[in-house]
């Protein structure tokens, strides 16, 4: 297991929509989700973004890591797409990335060097949303270095089509 790994702080979450500024800010609408809604006719979720919030003390700066997020089934198995999306080559549904941690440039607001975390917020934003099963318990998990934590997970649910009323 890596230091980065081992020494990282990391949360994930939902949103209706969420992008990051030059600045580095992150602007969310819709955050917390905890549900992806569905069109039953097309298979497709609706629109969504997934935060991955990264923190890092400054003795890390500089230090290559490996990062991951991927989709699973609640019993960790990857989630398996039953039609691939055109363009795809794959499908799993992931996004890996070599990545640096990148010492935060502070000095013209007068912080000293070294002296905040470094602090890197991906947003990975589908914009036409996923063809995901529906009805049972799916989950992001993200991994550095090959390697995850249980807090590292996002569960949410894709629900099915809405039981139809019962008459007579």
């Amino acid at each position: 297991m890596s230091e980065v790994y081992d020494r990282a702080s990391l949360s994930l979450s939902l949103a209706d929509y969420a992008v990051t500024d030059q600045l580095g800010k992150l602007h969310v609408v819709g955050g917390g989700l905890q549900v992806l809604h569905r069109d039953h006719g097309s298979g497709m979720t609706s629109a969504f973004a997934l935060i991955v919030a990264m923190t890092f003390s400054p003795d890390l700066f500089q230090e290559q890591y490996a990062f991951e997020v991927v989709l699973e089934e609640a019993n960790g198995a990857p989630v398996r797409l039953d039609h691939v999306p055109a363009g795809a080559t794959s499908d799993l549904i992931r996004f890996a990335q070599n990545m640096t941690v990148e010492e935060p440039n502070l000095a013209p607001w007068g912080a000293p060097r070294r002296a905040m975390p470094a602090h890197t917020q991906i947003v990975v934003y589908f914009n036409t949303g996923l063809p995901l099963p529906a009805g049972r318990p799916l989950l992001w998990r993200a991994r550095i270095d090959g390697e995850s934590k249980e807090i590292w997970t996002l569960p949410f649910f894709v629900p099915g089509p809405q039981p139809t009323p019962v008459i007579g």
